[in-house]
């Protein structure tokens, strides 16, 4: 009698632990994979944020070599934008790091003349209480070859 019990409670529950199982391993594969395209989209933003700082240092690097230059005297680059009919200079490629593909490239804009009042030690002329002055706006352009990844920056200067 005993023999018979257990043959009918078997039939009810063949396959059972089957079907369980295999739910539970669906579940845990859709979390894995769920795990895995999450780390995967943190990748790529990780990488965008790195090309962009490196668009962003080239940028700053072009117009620290501009600025080098005007500390050297050479004021060309802002003598052609106070020439120029639209106030901006001719546009400066720059190679920043050609085994990466970060260039960048700077530009000057000039924003017009300043009067310096009386009250200034930098007056050269005595007998005059007023130094012109000019304004300018150094640009600089920075980015990363096939990333999509660019930068700009902008730094005021004055001349006296």
């Amino acid at each position: 009698m005993n023999h018979l019990k257990t043959t009918v409670m078997s039939r009810y529950q063949d396959g059972a632990a089957l079907i369980t199982s295999l739910i539970v391993l669906l579940v845990l594969t859709l979390i894995g994979v769920a795990g895995m395209n999450s780390s995967i989209m943190q990748e790529r933003m990780a990488v965008n944020a790195q090309n962009s700082n490196r668009a962003f240092q080239a940028a700053e690097a072009t117009v620290g070599a501009l600025t080098n230059q005007l500390k050297a005297n050479n004021l060309d680059t802002l003598r052609e934008s106070m020439q120029s009919a639209s106030g901006y200079s001719t546009e400066e490629a720059q190679t920043i790091d050609s085994s990466n593909g970060v260039s960048g490239s700077y530009q000057v804009r000039y924003l017009g003349e300043i009067i310096v009042t009386s009250g200034t030690s930098m007056n050269a002329d005595e007998g005059s209480n007023n130094l012109k002055g000019f304004r300018y706006e150094l640009i600089g352009e920075g980015s990363m070859a096939n990333t999509g990844a660019e930068a700009r920056v902008f730094k005021g200067v004055e001349y006296y």
